[in-house]
């Protein structure tokens, strides 16, 4: 059955493969964009002109334009968010579109921008983490109270992030170990992950729950993805493993200053402990 999907936050790292996995599964799809001058970002207008090579139609609005937000919603059966998270403001700018999903009379589906490791977490996650993912849970608790119809997609590790981010590649002679190394999580495709979304938004059995997407082949440590790699050997890389310490007295300013394995190794050092 063909849906009417709006997406917003469609030019991201996952929105944008969001976007094309509604389109091949053969959804009428819509893209929240915010206005910008022309020629501001060429590969963004590029991304998007693919968009509506492929059918997809732009609706120009923004979070906060809520009359902007009410039209397109309004043209929606099924909401999937994809804005980013980098800061508490934009997880929270969801509880807008909760709000106004409230208020229409009929949605088949609302998925928040998740697609990421367990926020139920969050208080065992160092700074800056802690805080965004506390905003992503005050979102959930949102869509309950408002009775929204949801699913929330849980992956682990997206490999479009983690990979150029990988033993932190600013530093070009040394691979950076979090922790002993040995801590695991699942690494998922974007592209894998935004064409399991499309499929269980249609799905009765997804209706206000949470997915959990855990390839088992894709269960991987940083050690072993630093050996698949073969930094670790190579003659012009050393290795610098940061202990468990370190890692909590440091500070830092947003997760992308983090390895992104320490999305999952941010942990407070007793939680370490417990999980093992």
């Amino acid at each position: 059955m063909s849906s009417r999907v709006l997406v917003i936050g469609g030019t991201g790292k996952i929105g944008r493969h969001l976007v094309m996995a509604s389109l091949n599964a053969g959804h009428s799809t819509a893209v929240l964009i915010r206005p910008v001058a022309a020629g501001a970002d060429c590969d963004r207008a590029r991304l998007l002109e693919d968009f509506v090579t492929c059918g997809a139609s732009l609706v120009h609005g923004d979070i906060n334009d809520r009359e902007a937000l009410v039209a397109a919603i309004g043209q929606a059966d099924v909401v999937i968010c994809a804005v980013g998270h980098t800061l508490v403001e934009e997880v929270e700018s969801q509880l807008k579109i909760v709000a106004v999903i409230q208020e229409k009379k009929y949605l088949q589906r609302f998925m928040p921008s998740e697609f990421c490791i367990a926020v139920e977490l969050a208080e065992q996650m160092l700074e800056p983490v802690r805080s965004i993912f506390g905003a992503k849970l005050r979102v959930r608790e949102a869509l309950r109270a408002a009775g929204v119809p949801h699913t929330i997609i849980r992956g682990n590790l997206t490999q479009g992030f983690l990979v150029p981010r990988f033993g932190n590649p600013s530093d070009t002679g040394l691979t950076t170990i979090l922790g002993d190394g040995e801590a695991q999580a699942y690494l998922v495709n974007e592209k894998d992950i935004s064409a399991l979304a499309i499929r269980t938004m249609e799905d009765p059995r997804t209706l206000n729950r949470i997915l959990h997407v855990r390839p088992p082949m894709n269960l991987c440590s940083l050690n072993r993805l630093a050996s698949l790699f073969g930094r670790i050997k190579s003659a012009r890389r050393s290795r610098n493993t940061m202990c468990v310490r370190k890692i909590s007295s440091r500070k830092y300013k947003s997760p992308r200053s983090l390895s992104t394995f320490s999305w999952r190794l941010c942990m407070r050092p007793s939680s370490w402990a417990r999980r093992r």
